[in-house]
């Protein structure tokens, strides 16, 4: 990455970047792949939309046109985006064992008696590693087709979102490794025992299912260009998005760039959010070495985004097109979490429900705008009254225990 400026305020790291001049989205996250995936979750039980929030007083504090919030809360009733990624590459994977075509498959295809009665006499299994929420979506989709789940969560796990997998019927084992090697025993107990690894990031020689999950993400983004559509809302800026591994990150930055291309419309800055604690992805950008990785077990509120290395199909996307990397500290999300909550704090409407990982994009961009020290920021990412920034709401309250210490007792507060 070239032309890399590094400055860090009010405690959050920033890592500024100029993005290549023309964007070069490989085929597979092409806005044709997307058409497919649409319609297979429209097939799904619970499918709707998720919402696009509008927060105006929040924008109102902070100078700009407005903030906005997709809540991907409520989707599927499962509380986070990534039954998304995992339900699409899962409906792919048994479209092509069951000789069905995969860019018309629906569940109901998937779901006919002589097929299940196939998946079962082939024992079809599924198996992945997770910080929670992609293994909850990889249980529900396998239950959903009545196969098998074998779901492995790294140490330190919260208690709540293990008992949420466990309960849509998934087998959960939970280790004493960091995530990475999480990923690692995952994929050894799925060759020993015949199981489909479903995993949202890649491995040595394992790329094409993390692709297809990336893909399932796109419709979260379809969703969005239709809601500034219907709702009348101004195109977005600023679009902030979390990465653990950098998988959502890059999909939504390509799909999302490339949607707004198609329009007309000015491209965005994308703004890439992690942990300070375990910022591989800032890490891989600074270091122009896309597998730098942190090492070790890390604790840190935001479970979902507590991984070690980052994905290595998208990057390089992330390298050359993200225009700033922010590495993040807890009391970030928290901030985030206390905002929903509240709206007589910032956002004047109704509240709503945000978890650790899900919350620090609405923090970010309170802190951004609402900040002094955050003032160099906001000149080098040019946020001014015409500004429009963009978060996603990627879980709700995934621990409710936790939840309730952060937003009704205070914890993490600001510095």
């Amino acid at each position: 990455m070239t032309n890399q400026q590094e400055l860090e305020l009010y405690q959050i790291k920033m890592l500024f970047n100029q993005p290549a001049a023309t964007a070069a989205f490989p085929e597979w996250l092409q806005p044709r792949q997307t058409k497919a995936v649409q319609h297979f979750h429209q097939s799904l039980p619970q499918y709707q939309p998720t919402p696009l929030l509008t927060l105006p007083r929040l924008a109102a504090e902070g100078g700009v046109q407005a903030v906005l919030i997709k809540n991907e809360a409520e989707r599927f009733g499962l509380n986070a985006f990534k039954a998304l990624g995992s339900s699409w590459a899962i409906a792919r994977l048994l479209a092509e064992r069951l000789g069905l075509n995969p860019e018309t498959v629906r569940l109901a295809d998937l779901t006919q008696p002589e097929n299940r009665s196939r998946l079962a006499a082939e024992k079809i299994a599924f198996c992945t590693a997770t910080d929670g929420n992609h293994g909850r979506g990889v249980a529900w989709a396998a239950k959903l087709l009545d196969c098998p789940c074998h779901i492995y969560l790294p140490a330190g796990a919260e208690p709540e979102r293990v008992q949420a997998i466990a309960q849509l019927g998934a087998e959960v084992i939970t280790t004493e490794l960091s995530y990475d090697d999480t990923v690692v025993l995952a994929r050894k107990q799925a060759e020993a025992h015949g199981w489909l690894l479903v995993q949202d990031t890649t491995l040595p020689g394992y790329t094409e299912i993390p692709k297809l999950i990336i893909q399932g993400y796109s419709t979260m983004a379809t969703e969005i260009m239709a809601q500034l559509q219907q709702q009348k809302l101004p195109t977005p800026t600023h679009i902030f998005l979390q990465a653990g591994v950098g998988s959502m990150a890059g999909g939504m930055l390509a799909f999302l760039a490339q949607a707004m291309a198609q329009s007309a419309q000015p491209r965005p800055k994308f703004i890439i959010l992690e942990p300070k604690q375990v910022n591989c992805c800032y890490l891989a950008a600074q270091s122009g070495n896309p597998a730098a990785s942190v090492p070790g077990v890390q604790q840190t509120i935001m479970a979902g985004l507590n991984c070690g290395t980052p994905c290595s199909v998208v990057m390089p996307l992330l390298q050359a097109q993200a225009d700033c990397f922010m590495a993040c500290p807890d009391f970030v999300a928290a901030h985030g979490m206390r905002l929903a909550n509240n709206p007589q704090a910032a956002t004047a409407q109704a509240p709503f429900i945000s978890g650790e990982s899900g919350a620090v994009a609405l923090g970010a961009i309170a802190l951004l705008l609402q900040r002094p020290e955050m003032a160099q920021a906001r000149e080098i990412l040019n946020i001014n009254a015409h500004s429009v920034m963009l978060g996603i709401n990627t879980e709700g309250a995934m621990a409710p225990s936790v939840w309730q210490k952060i937003v009704k007792e205070g914890a993490c507060p600001l510095p």
